[in-house]
């Protein structure tokens, strides 16, 4: 039942995921708390950390021993052999994963897992139990579609402003969810958009910390509190924070490079901002595909993100291009926002399929043309 003052589902069938496999979230939710030892592994971005937070308080609701918390690494792909082997490593009685994208094989054999996300799905995860919105639009971050799921088992005043959080950081304040306007009065627009601003920078520093930021997550009541400095950590998060702002400030000054419709910019820096200097030269470059990218993220590797407010989908935009290694572990995200991690020579041969000349391309991978 959900009361007046939360978030609501829309009134479609099946949204934000079909009722049966709700309630088959729950019961997997309910066993797991049963016995100690359960892992919940969270993509680092916000809506993956909302979503863990809210597992977290679902099983203190249920009066189990919480949950570990689970990371990729920087620069590590969630779906990443090193991690799978981390996970198992810790030995989990049960495994809940959040918002990393779901594929076909098995996450670790044996152990009962449960998946919730919303990303356009690679494959149906073999042994797990299988938790999507994707195939319900208007599709709910998994943050949301995890508060939906959550909801009958633990109080939802507490639970509310994670899902919004959510929900924000992914679509913005204009989410096109039942409630939305009137949650982001009661917990504070501009409170909930430095929270955001806040907890992703202990991904995008260079010294990366997902950690601390599910810890602050986990001591707030409110977006205010996070967002006032209110809870332990958070001072340390202003410090990741202006060390991105640095960081953003000075590679904003790198000049696009054209071939066609594609507008490419290289920096070089160990912070995880390509993503937010591709949104920017998108809304700069209307017409454009914009892609970033980052020589120093990661030694041996190029990190680039790409945007765009012409092209409708661009997953398909860069797939077609036919470009050996540019699948799977390579390439994340969806229609809209999509990132990727190559080496040197193939990110060259993604750039000469884009248009971009030889020393172009060579350039633009930070490679001696």
């Amino acid at each position: 039942m959900f009361v007046s003052m939360a978030l609501k589902p829309l009134k479609q069938p099946g949204w934000p995921a079909p009722h049966e496999v709700l309630e088959e979230g729950r019961q997997f939710l309910r066993d797991a708390a049963l016995e100690p030892g359960a892992v919940v592994a969270a993509r680092r971005d916000v809506d993956g950390l909302a979503s863990g937070a809210l597992v977290v308080h679902t099983f203190e609701a249920l009066e189990s021993g919480a949950p570990r918390a689970a990371f990729p690494a920087r620069g590590e792909h969630s779906h990443a052999p090193s991690f799978r082997a981390r996970l198992r490593k810790m030995g989990p009685t049960s495994l809940v994963v959040l918002a990393m994208g779901s594929r076909g094989g098995t996450l670790l054999r044996g152990v009962p897992t449960l998946v919730v996300d919303h990303h356009r799905p690679e494959g149906t995860p073999s042994g797990a139990l299988w938790v999507s919105s994707s195939g319900a639009p208007p599709v709910a971050p998994t943050a949301l579609l995890t508060y939906f799921l959550v909801s009958p088992m633990a109080t939802q005043a507490k639970l509310e402003w994670l899902a919004l959080l959510g929900a924000v950081a992914e679509l913005g304040p204009d989410a096109p969810f039942p409630g939305t306007k009137d949650a982001l009065k009661r917990h504070g627009r501009v409170a909930l958009v430095d929270t955001i601003a806040l907890l992703n920078a202990a991904r995008r520093a260079e010294a990366f910390d997902a950690g601390l930021a599910l810890r602050v997550l986990l001591e707030a009541d409110t977006p205010g509190d996070i967002a006032r400095g209110r809870v332990e950590g958070v001072a340390r998060l202003r410090e990741l924070r202006d060390s991105v702002q640095a960081e953003l400030s000075r590679c904003a000054r790198a000049t696009p490079r054209l071939a066609g419709r594609v507008a490419l910019l290289t920096v070089h820096t160990g912070a995880q901002i390509h993503p937010l200097l591709a949104t920017r030269w998108a809304q700069r470059l209307p017409e454009l595909v914009v892609m970033v990218a980052n020589t120093g993220y990661q030694p041996g590797a190029v990190h680039f993100a790409v945007r765009s407010r012409a092209e409708p989908d661009l997953l398909a935009f860069l797939g077609k291009l036919g470009v050996p290694g540019l699948e799977r572990d390579a390439l994340q995200g969806h229609a809209r926002a999509v990132g990727g991690r190559l080496d040197s020579e193939a990110f060259v041969a993604l750039l000469r399929a884009l248009g971009f000349g030889r020393a172009e391309a060579e350039r633009g991978a930070g490679t001696p043309a």
